[in-house]
């Protein structure tokens, strides 16, 4: 596998890729959560929720719990204001007694509240910052520790500094990891 170290032009044209193949889907994300930007109505997280979930393949079956759950949190302000441990609320849910942790779900739709302040978890991400990682030493991290929202951002402040990529918006770095990664690592 040939990496090619990240720059401007690969992070352009990935975004690009995923903005031609994605531009609906996410449109479709984007218009919602701007229709019901904040969660204080059932429904409206319930929406969110269901389309998220369909659309990003979060296999989460119990939507309809996830999204109660969602609405007693009162996470306006802090989405808003960027807050970290707005993921791990949203992720950590019990359903029928069992503690389920939604994490790639609570950054998807974290993000699409607040795109310039929570970066997309996803696998193809990590298996890419591992990579990178191992070519450069652009950080010190383990791959479990990316699952604690506060590191994984850690992480990619990190990535952004050492390739001095920090102009780049989290919502095209997502796009260049997720993207890239995919075709990488399928």
């Amino acid at each position: 596998m040939l990496l090619q170290r990240p720059s401007r032009e690969l992070i352009e044209e990935y975004s690009a890729r995923f903005e031609q193949k994605n531009a609906k889907p996410e449109n479709a994300i984007r218009l919602l959560c701007e229709k019901f930007p904040d969660n204080k109505s059932l429904e409206s997280i319930l929406l969110k929720s269901i389309v998220i979930n369909t659309l990003y393949a979060t296999q989460i079956h119990a939507i309809v719990s996830v999204a109660e759950h969602i609405f007693t949190l009162d996470v306006d302000n802090d989405l808003l204001r960027g807050v970290p441990d707005v993921v791990d609320k949203i992720a950590k849910v019990t359903i029928k007694g069992k503690q389920r942790n939604n994490y790639s779900f609570a950054t998807k739709y974290c993000s699409f509240h607040n795109p310039n302040a929570y970066p997309i978890y996803d696998s193809f991400v990590v298996r890419l910052l591992t990579a990178y990682q191992k070519l450069d030493t652009f950080s010190t991290f383990d791959t479990a520790g990316l699952r604690d929202y506060e590191e994984f951002k850690r992480v990619l402040n990190e990535f952004q500094s050492f390739y001095e990529l920090a102009d780049i918006s989290l919502k095209k770095l997502d796009m260049f990891l997720w993207g890239y990664g995919k075709e990488l690592f399928r």
